[in-house]
C-alpha cells in the first residue's frame, strides 16, 4: 500500500486475475498529456516510466523512484471494468439517497404492510415481491454452486434495470400521495435491504457503508427471514430467503414485456436525438393474447418513456411515416414527424431495404435448391422458411413506412 497508494487494490486484483497472461491486462495506463490509453502488459507493468506512442510524451507510473522519473506527470491506472463497478456503486448509492430522502419525511409513520395479503397490493409491489423472491433464489443457487459470475450479472441487472430504473420511477406518483406514501416507502426499504444483503458477498465495503446509514434511523426494521433484531453489521445479517408464494410468474412476464417496450421507445428516442422532455406519440401493436396484459401498463409506459400512447391494440393504426421497432413480440411505432430529418430517414430505410433484398434472395436461393431441401434436417429447412417469412414481412412493413415518408415530401 505504501508503494501503490490508492491503486493498491486495483493493481492487486488485476495481477491476480491475469497472472498467467502475458498479452493484455485489464488495467491500462492513461497518458496525462493526451489521455490516450496504453495497454498494460507483463512487459511494461513494472516500468517506472513510459513514453506515450501517440504524443511521444513520457509519464511516470506508480513504480517510479528516481527523482527524474518522479518529476514527470503521473499516468493514471484506468480500466473499463473499474469504471463499470464505480458507476454501479454510484447508482446504488443514489438509489439509497432517494429512499432515505422519502423515509426521513415521515415515510414510515404508517405501519408496515401485511405481507400475507400481497394479492391486494398494487401491481408494481406484487412485481417487486415476486422478483425479490425469484432473484434471491437464483442468486442463492448460483453462490451455492460456485457460479459467482452468474450471481453478479443477475444482481447487476436486477438492481440497475429493475429496482433503480423501473420500480423507483413507478413509485414516484405514490410517494407524492399522502395516502399511498407509507406502503411505497416500506416497499422501497424492503427492496433496498434485500438487494444489499444479496450484494454483500460481492460488494462488501459499499454495502456495509449503506447498511450503516440505514441503521442510523431504520435499524428496527424486520422481515420474514429475520429471526432476531437487525444486526449493526450487514456481515452477520440473515441471508434473505423470501417465500416462494411471493412469486407470480404472470406478473413478472407482464413487467418484462413492459420494460422491453419502454427500452425500445427509449432506443428510438436516443437514435433520433429526441430531447429528453419532449413527449412523442406512440402506437403499440401487441399480439392479441398480450393485449389485455398491457392495457394496465399504459400509464406506466407513458411515464417512463415520456410519450403518449395513442393506440394499444393488435389492430391499431400508427401515424404515417412513424419509426418502427419490435420488442417483446410487439410492433412499436413512434411518430417523429416533426422531429426527424425525413431525407436522412428515407436514405436509412432504403439502405435497410437493400440489405433485406439481398438476404431474402439468399434465403430463396437456398430453399429453391433441391439438394439442400432434400438432404438438410427438416427442422433446419423449416427454420429457414420461418426466417424467410419474417424477412419478407419486415420488408413489407419497411416499404409502407418508406412510401409514407416519400409521400410526405411531395
Amino acid at each position: 500500500i505504501s508503494l501503490l497508494g490508492a491503486d493498491a487494490l486495483r493493481f492487486g486484483m488485476a495481477t491476480m486475475a491475469t497472472e498467467t497472461q502475458d498479452v493484455r491486462m485489464p488495467v491500462e495506463f492513461q497518458c496525462p498529456t493526451c489521455t490516450a490509453r496504453i495497454d498494460q502488459t507483463t512487459q511494461n507493468r513494472t516500468k517506472p516510466k513510459i513514453t506515450c506512442p501517440k504524443c511521444n510524451q513520457a509519464f511516470r507510473t506508480q513504480w517510479a523512484t528516481d527523482a527524474a522519473d518522479l518529476a514527470l506527470p503521473r499516468g493514471a491506472a484506468v480500466s473499463e471494468r473499474f469504471e463499470a463497478g464505480r458507476n454501479f456503486s454510484n447508482k446504488l448509492w443514489n438509489a439509497t439517497r432517494f429512499v432515505l430522502m422519502h423515509l426521513q419525511d415521515s415515510g414510515l409513520s404508517a405501519g408496515p404492510p401485511e405481507l400475507d395479503t400481497i394479492t391486494e397490493f398494487p401491481l408494481e409491489d406484487r412485481w417487486l415481491l415476486s422478483r425479490l423472491s425469484t432473484v434471491s433464489a437464483a442468486v442463492t443457487s448460483n453462490i451455492e454452486h460456485y457460479h459467482f459470475a452468474d450471481a453478479a450479472r443477475l444482481l447487476y441487472a436486477f438492481a440497475w434495470d429493475e429496482f433503480c430504473s423501473a420500480y423507483l420511477e413507478l413509485c414516484k406518483p405514490r410517494l407524492n400521495n399522502p395516502g399511498q406514501k407509507g406502503q411505497a416507502c416500506h416497499m422501497l426499504l424492503l427492496g433496498l435491504d434485500t438487494i444489499l444483503r444479496l450484494l454483500h458477498p460481492i460488494m462488501p465495503f459499499v454495502t456495509e457503508e449503506i447498511w450503516q446509514n440505514l441503521a442510523q434511523d431504520h435499524g428496527d426494521r424486520s422481515y420474514p427471514w429475520d429471526t432476531k433484531t437487525i444486526p449493526p453489521s450487514i456481515m452477520v445479517a440473515t441471508w434473505p430467503r423470501p417465500p416462494e408464494n411471493w412469486q407470480d410468474h404472470a406478473t413478472e412476464k407482464q413487467f418484462q414485456t413492459f420494460l422491453e417496450i419502454v427500452g425500445a421507445i427509449r432506443e428510438i428516442r436516443s437514435r433520433q436525438n429526441v430531447p429528453p422532455r419532449k413527449s412523442v406519440d406512440v402506437t403499440v401493436c401487441p399480439p392479441t393474447h398480450n393485449q389485455a396484459m398491457l392495457i394496465p401498463m399504459q400509464s406506466a409506459i407513458e411515464a417512463m418513456a415520456v410519450c403518449r400512447v395513442i393506440g394499444l391494440a393488435s389492430d391499431a393504426h400508427p401515424a404515417p411515416g412513424s419509426a418502427e421497432i419490435s420488442a417483446a413480440d410487439c410492433d412499436i411505432f413512434i411518430d417523429l414527424a416533426d422531429l426527424i430529418d425525413i431525407d436522412a430517414e428515407i436514405m436509412r430505410l432504403q439502405r435497410e431495404l437493400d440489405k433485406l433484398e439481398k438476404v431474402i434472395k439468399a434465403k430463396q436461393g437456398k430453399l429453391n435448391n433441391q439438394n439442400f431441401v432434400s438432404h438438410a434436417p427438416p427442422a433446419i429447412v423449416e427454420k429457414e422458411r420461418q426466417q424467410l417469412a419474417e424477412f419478407e414481412e419486415t420488408r413489407t412493413k419497411q416499404g409502407v413506412i418508406l412510401a409514407d415518408l416519400q409521400a410526405r415530401k411531395l
